[in-house]
């Protein structure tokens, strides 16, 4: 399903290519995105800056941006009348005061509901795909964890606010990376990989930016050859690693980096930040 999605996106207007008005900052994470060979470890923020505000809100993003990381996480779902929307779960009921499935409200339906945050409720609205992608251009990357079958919209929106170059289409495998890049070569993807033997037949298919990898082939096998592939290796420091950390063992990151992954997505961007600048290995 996921292919003819992607090749029935094929017929969607090509994406300008007009550059966004980029900060300083995003110029200098985008070089270190483009650079996975240099010493820097990226940090990614799980749904946003949640520690902070309502995961997947504005202000989540917002706050992602004020801390100087490198990217936030976003997930990406589609509404009833197919709007697109930032909603990690298939439900708004855990995350917002109403109840009901995503795809069974309308946008109007889901736009009068408001985020909670440590069960409280805010004034934050569940944001649009476009309003998100607005606000991070040109000055953070993005990671569209795609949570919908409406792949061609994605894409669209993309194109229309002109972010290839801020966002990851985070994919679960190499064909879909390569029919995403065969609609267009600026369009950036991180695709998942579940062990060794991925790594080879991925590249052998197609570039991609970056590689997410699990635990069981975190090595410096794996790692190396990604990064000789001109990818960046991305791994997640969510659960044990980050409670670690958020209880005062900021090694437990060094533990995790050991073999030499260079992004990480993080619950504790702050944390992470912090070990990394006390290893030199951030930015200036």
């Amino acid at each position: 399903m996921f292919r003819e999605i992607l090749f029935a996106a094929l017929s969607v207007a090509v994406f300008s290519t007009a550059a966004a008005q980029e900060t300083a900052r995003f110029k200098e994470i985008n070089e270190a995105f483009l650079s996975p060979g240099s010493k820097i470890i990226m940090i990614a923020s799980h749904r946003g800056a949640h520690n902070d505000f309502p995961e997947n809100s504005m202000a989540s993003f917002k706050r992602g941006i004020e801390l100087g990381i490198d990217v936030i996480e976003l997930d990406v779902r589609h509404t009833k009348d197919d709007s697109l929307v930032v909603m990690h779960d298939a439900s708004v009921d855990r995350t917002t005061n109403g109840t009901g499935k995503v795809a069974d409200l309308t946008f109007e339906e889901i736009r009068k509901l408001r985020l909670k945050f440590n069960g409280q409720l805010t004034e934050e609205q569940v944001p649009t795909l476009e309003e998100a992608l607005n606000l991070a251009k040109g000055k953070i990357l993005v990671d569209l964890d795609i949570k919908t079958s409406r792949v061609p919209q994605i894409i669209t929106v993309v194109e229309r606010t002109q972010t290839a170059g801020t966002t990851m289409f985070f994919l679960g495998r190499g064909i879909y990376a390569k029919m995403v890049k065969e609609k267009n070569p600026a369009f950036r993807t991180l695709v998942r990989t579940h062990q060794a033997a991925d790594i080879d037949s991925l590249f052998a298919l197609t570039k991609t930016e970056a590689v997410h990898i699990d635990p069981s082939h975190n090595t410096v096998e794996v790692i190396s050859k990604i990064k000789k592939n001109g990818g960046r290796v991305w791994i997640n420091s969510l659960g044990e690693i980050d409670k670690r950390a958020a209880a005062g063992d900021l090694e437990a990151y060094g533990e995790l980096l050991k073999n030499g992954a260079n992004m990480v997505q993080t619950d504790y961007p702050a944390l992470l930040m912090k070990y990394l600048k006390s290893k030199n290995l951030y930015y200036n």
